[in-house]
């Protein structure tokens, strides 16, 4: 019995074998650029290839000072020069970062047409991922969604010093004669005033430099160990208590010598290098007046980004060409295209202000990769199976 079922078996392999080796050769799959296709017999599937943006991160710092209100009696009061004497403003750039996202490249989107049931697997973006197969691909490059505002913000200087109370009044008692009428005999009766009079901006800074000394004495007391008699703080209170009195000298000392007050603004300018070897364009305008402003703007000088091909694909550039030209010498046949995908391609990205290079990068640019494409006869084994780099449409596997 298990010899009949032998030979059934072997025969009818040798039957089926024909039909195997037809349905191999019958099958097929199409990959054409969308903008040459009118209409597939089957049921297309659309995938595209990604082009690269790139996302520059610039971090500008806003350097404010502000006048103190007694200023002028720093050295009579204080015995010290170092004061800001008027108020100013300026701008840096402290911080430049630069990193890239992929985009669909509708230039380079195909329609996959095929005859057999291709498994095709895309990534969130809708870039082709793999065929026939499955990947441990994981999606990091997206899109910094940072606003960027050009609007400048109305910075009010004169809040700053509100906090500090000093008094500016003094209370002044005076004696006044009232004359009173008692049956024609006139009396002067004493009365006692009250009256509140602003004290001058030099008495008001005298005050406060004598609470800035007596600070320095209770400060000196407490490190010494003098406070006449009483039990003193030690360990993490006395840190504490000398801490409270050096922050309250520094606002005081505010008062002379002035402010210096930092602010951070971040903007984020993305920029799509051409396919061409070499691009380069203004990213946005920088003055150390305004900061950093739109490129379209007036207010300063602008800085540039600047991106070149690494030509690190020239030597697939010229083997492409001489397979061409074996090709037309021998008149052979053009073949029908499998899968596209990109060859590498790097480009280096510089950040450019004033003739300086202020950030620099070398990043994979899609755009700038070369086109290629998976050859047919692989393509039609069933058995066929490719795994991409989605976000940059370079091959990773190829069974």
């Amino acid at each position: 019995m298990k010899t009949n079922i032998l030979k059934f078996s072997a025969l009818a392999a040798a039957l089926m074998l024909p039909q195997f080796v037809e349905a191999q050769k019958n099958i097929f799959v199409r990959v054409e650029n969308i903008q040459t296709v009118s209409g597939v017999k089957y049921n297309p599937v659309v995938y595209s290839l990604p082009k690269t943006v790139l996302s520059v991160k610039v971090t500008a710092v806003n350097e404010i000072s502000v006048k103190g209100p007694y200023s002028q009696y720093a050295q009579k009061y204080l015995g010290t020069d170092e004061v800001i004497t008027a108020n100013a403003s300026s701008w840096s750039i402290s911080k430049v970062e630069i990193s890239s996202y992929p985009v669909k490249d509708s230039t380079r989107t195909f329609v996959v047409e095929t005859n057999y049931p291709c498994a095709m697997n895309f990534s969130r973006d809708g870039f082709l991922e793999s065929v026939n197969t499955t990947s441990d691909y994981k999606e990091e490059n997206r899109r910094n969604t940072e606003s960027t505002n050009f609007q400048t913000d109305n910075f009010q200087s004169g809040k700053i010093f509100q906090d500090i109370n000093v008094n500016r009044y003094e209370t002044v008692f005076d004696t006044v004669l009232h004359v009173i009428d008692a049956d024609s005999v006139f009396t002067a009766v004493p009365t006692q005033r009250t009256q509140m009079i602003r004290k001058s901006l030099d008495e008001q800074a005298q005050e406060l430099a004598n609470q800035i000394f007596v600070l320095r004495d209770d400060r000196k007391a407490l490190l010494v160990g003098e406070s006449d008699g009483n039990s003193l703080p030690s360990g993490d209170a006395l840190k504490f208590m000398i801490e409270q009195l050096n922050k309250l000298e520094e606002k005081y000392m505010s008062m002379f010598i002035g402010k210096k007050i930092y602010r951070e603004k971040t903007y984020v300018f993305d920029f799509e290098p051409d396919k061409t070897d070499h691009s380069q364009n203004i990213l946005f305008k920088f003055s150390p007046e305004y900061g950093i402003q739109a490129r379209t703007s007036l207010k300063g000088n602008p800085v540039m980004i600047d991106v070149t091909n690494l030509q690190d694909s020239n030597v697939e550039k010229v083997f492409n060409e001489n397979q061409k030209i074996i090709r037309r010498r021998e008149k052979a046949a053009a073949q029908d295209n499998g899968f596209a995908y990109l060859s590498p391609a790097s480009g280096k990205v510089k950040i450019i202000r004033n003739g300086s290079v202020i950030s620099e990068k070398v990043l994979n640019i899609s755009q700038m990769g070369l086109l290629r494409y998976i050859p047919q006869s692989l393509v039609q084994n069933p058995n066929f199976k490719m795994v991409l780099y989605p976000d940059k449409g370079t091959l990773k596997s190829l069974n």
